[in-house]
């Protein structure tokens, strides 16, 4: 069956996206969707000519549009009716404070991704805001921050369907090293993950495990955990794993695999952040009705939850209140206060935009100012 996708954003991680899409079997049309008409025309001729040359031709249709117009988007999604939404656009990617000077990045660094979640948020939001207007039914696999943007968006029933990478990236690390260890195909090893963003950035970025975590590995559907020291394996597995950006097309890969089991309705099983508008990361089945908790036995929903919630808390969010309000931790306050000028220990939905522009502006003040 042929499938139409949209994809909403076009820099590090949704230019691989398009690459992989344009390759993709079953494929019949992507629209793309930047504010920036010249960076997008100049990607979908790369994308185009590449794709050619290995025998696809996928139609492309590149939109110019600004997402925090809902009515514009709204309409788009209605004359479009994609089968499928992917969603890449933040309006700062979490590596760009690696740039900055390294003593400086260090202590920004401290304050982890959560208080920069207005800058995913924002426009998630005003994109889930056009789809749910839109009246279409199509499932929406958002990359932004999902482990605390979906929960956020669920208290206002505008949660995507599911995210992509973040902790998803700590398995196929892991069932690679497995498998060498016990000398089998590493199609054998099923490696169950219930994290977090954070526990993703603590092992690649800090080399630490110290949040929270649930990790089940099956070798031929039998419990090999007990023969594996977690956190030496992990460390070890993902030892040379892509520093900052690099790893932007392992991103995209699992942004893929997510979107193309829900077009192809395959009920695949896999490890998903931000499922059906939870915290953090969960084994999930995917198919054309979503994403579906998928839990082995030996941990129950109550416990994945709380190992999430817990988790986020190193991730500098105390806690997403039922009405969506976000409460950031002291710690991550008080860095971003203190070095960038920003005031924001608890954000409400009705302030996300205004929250956004604020700290975008601080941060910018702050690096011209280095």
């Amino acid at each position: 069956m042929a499938h139409s996708v949209m994809v909403f954003g076009l820099g590090e991680v949704g230019g691989h996206i398009l690459e992989f899409l344009a390759r993709t079997p079953g494929i019949k049309k992507i629209i793309t969707v930047d504010i920036d008409e010249k960076k997008a025309l100049a990607k979908l001729a790369c994308v185009r000519y590449g794709a050619m040359f290995e025998g696809f031709y996928p139609e492309m249709e590149p939109v110019v549009g600004d997402v925090f117009d809902v009515d514009h988007t709204t309409n788009l999604l209605r004359k479009s009716s994609p089968d499928l939404i992917i969603n890449t656009a933040s309006l700062q990617s979490w590596w760009v404070i690696t740039g900055l000077p390294p003593a400086i990045f260090k202590r920004l660094h401290e304050a982890r991704l959560g208080p920069w979640l207005p800058m995913h948020l924002a426009p998630t939001m005003s994109i889930m805001q056009a789809v749910k207007s839109s009246g279409i039914s199509a499932k929406v696999v958002s990359l932004p921050f999902p482990d605390a943007v979906n929960p956020v968006l669920a208290t206002a029933d505008l949660a995507p369907t599911v995210g992509a990478g973040n902790v998803d990236e700590l398995a196929p690390p892991l069932q690679h090293y497995v498998a060498k260890k016990f000398q089998v195909a590493p199609d054998t090893v099923q490696v169950c993950l219930v994290g977090h963003h954070y526990h993703n950035a603590a092992v690649l970025e800090d080399r630490k495990l110290d949040a929270p975590i649930y990790v089940k590995v099956m070798l031929d559907n039998k419990d090999v955990t007990g023969r594996i020291p977690l956190e030496e394996v992990l460390l070890d597995a993902t030892n040379i794993y892509p520093e900052g950006k690099d790893d932007s097309s392992i991103i995209a890969s699992s942004a893929l695999k997510n979107a193309m089991a829900i077009l192809n309705d395959s009920n695949l099983w896999t490890n998903a952040p931000g499922p059906a508008g939870l915290p953090g990361g969960y084994p999930v089945r995917l198919n054309a009705s979503g994403a579906h908790i998928a839990l082995p036995e030996g941990i129950t929903m109550e416990e994945a939850v709380s190992i999430n919630k817990e988790a986020q808390k190193y991730d500098g969010i105390e806690s997403i209140e039922e009405d969506g309000t976000v409460n950031f931790t002291e710690k991550s306050y008080t860095i971003m206060k203190e070095m960038l000028g920003y005031d924001c220990k608890t954000l409400s939905l009705k302030d996300v935009g205004e929250a956004a522009k604020n700290l975008k502006e601080a941060f910018n003040r702050f690096r011209n100012n280095l």
